[in-house]
């Protein structure tokens, strides 16, 4: 009987045994998946192609191409003070007014000489005209666990002007390149990134920027948090504080707002900076990149200044932007943006700040603009929202399924099972100590 008693004991102990080990089991995968694995998976992927593509809106552009030949531009051909005989005639006009004045002597027609004719800077600005800008990013050598290196060709384009090449069109351009972590996004510590500038409409003016880069730019870390992050700005070579807004959603997906409010920076000091404390001595391609943000020789009264007109001003490119970016916390993708940039001309950082500070004077040179540079305010088309949004939501339910969907559900069953294991294994050595006891009673009645 005594051996009958210990097989039963023994048959009540194997469920339990394998009930407390499949719970073990379930519990080990679990804190597995949200300590391990998952953590694993949050690192950029190395395959990353995207496209970001915004909306065609209105702008303005100085075509420095004009500027530099004194040529007008078509769309300003027209008008009285950009024709070379009415300019040549107000310049006649004040110089009878003293007899020491230089009169320029002018040809109507084809055969008209522009080359003595001060136009206002105006004749050079096309205004109203439409305008996108486009970006691809895509993964590059060296990337290997731990950075990935992205190289994101940036272009602002007029879609009035589309030649065979794409080219007529460019407004600028620049071919960026950055190592950054997998994990926080930053880029690496290492005079590695380099952003290659393209002068409007000329491929030729570009200059070697190899440099250590502070801030991000084409992703946030994963695990996004509500507060500021360092942001790059490839436009001026500066890094500055992007903010949290808030919370919203973007298309469905769950995300953080950021903005961030720049200017007005004065585009030749920075880019003159950054150039000299990367590169030894003169380059002409800098140079040439630099020519553009800086004008000299001309007149107050060409700019539309006020004061005495034959004032002869240096004038500087300032830039303004808004940058609004949506950020999914989780995967730190960013699935919707915006921007509002505004370059113009200023002799200075004050005078720079009176004129942009100024609402009225922007909205007359909004409608009527005498000294921008550019001015471009657009967001996102609804194709590329639709195609980042749908690939942020696909990896969020992934992490959220392995990093927290998964690991709930095993973790349950596992303490469920281990749980139950335990309570059959007490009951069964209970139902045995009871067994054992009613028989050794019997056995002393018989006795």
């Amino acid at each position: 009987m005594a051996r009958q008693s210990s097989s039963a004991g023994r048959r009540s102990s194997v469920p339990a045994l394998v009930l407390v080990g499949l719970g073990a089991f379930l519990i080990t995968i679990a804190l597995a998946l949200v300590f391990f694995v998952v953590p694993a998976q949050k690192k950029t992927p190395l395959d990353i192609n995207s496209t970001t593509v915004t909306e065609t809106s209105p702008g303005a552009v100085l075509v420095g191409g004009a500027l530099a030949g004194n040529a007008p531009t078509e769309l300003n051909s027209t008008r009285p003070e950009c024709s070379a005989g009415d300019a040549a005639g107000d310049e006649d006009e004040e110089a009878g007014e003293g007899d020491a004045a230089e009169v320029v002597e002018t040809q109507d027609g084809d055969e008209a000489d522009d080359s003595e004719v001060q136009f206002p800077v105006s004749c050079f600005i096309d205004n109203d005209v439409p305008l996108y800008s486009q970006r691809r990013v895509q993964a590059v050598e060296p990337s290997d666990g731990e950075v990935i290196t992205l190289q994101a060709a940036q272009s602002l384009l007029r879609e009035d002007k589309t030649g065979s090449d794409g080219v007529e069109g460019l407004i600028n351009a620049t071919i960026d390149r950055v190592t950054v972590d997998r994990v926080t996004a930053m880029p690496i510590d290492e005079p590695v990134s380099t952003l290659q500038v393209v002068a409007t409409g000329n491929a030729d003016d570009s200059a070697p920027t190899g440099f250590v880069r502070n801030g991000l730019q084409y992703k946030f870390p994963f695990d996004t948090e509500q507060g500021n992050y360092d942001y790059f700005d490839a436009s001026t070579f500066t890094t500055n504080p992007i903010s949290f807004v808030g919370e919203t959603t973007v298309g469905g997906v769950e995300a953080y707002e950021f903005r961030q409010e720049l200017g007005p920076i004065d585009m030749w000091s920075s880019i003159r900076d950054h150039f000299a404390a990367i590169s030894d001595g003169y380059d002409p391609a800098v140079e040439s990149v630099l020519a553009s943000y800086r004008r000299e020789g001309m007149t107050a009264g060409q700019w539309g200044m006020e004061g005495d007109p034959e004032r002869e001003v240096d004038m500087r490119r300032f830039y303004t932007n808004t940058r609004t970016v949506y950020v999914n916390p989780d995967t730190g993708q960013i699935v919707n943006g915006s921007e509002s940039i505004f370059q113009f001309f200023a002799e200075d950082q004050d005078e720079a700040e009176a004129f942009f500070n100024d609402a009225a004077g922007m909205e007359a040179e909004k409608a009527e603009p005498t000294r921008t540079a550019v001015r471009f305010e657009s967001g996102w088309n609804e194709e590329t929202k639709e195609q980042t949004q749908a690939t942020a939501q696909e990896s969020a339910d992934t992490l959220n399924t392995f990093g927290r969907v998964l690991p709930a559900v095993l973790g349950v069953l596992g303490v469920l099972a281990l749980i139950g294991g335990i309570l059959l294994g007490v009951r069964g050595g209970r139902d045995t100590r009871g067994t054992r006891g009613n028989r050794g009673a019997g056995a002393g009645t018989r006795a």
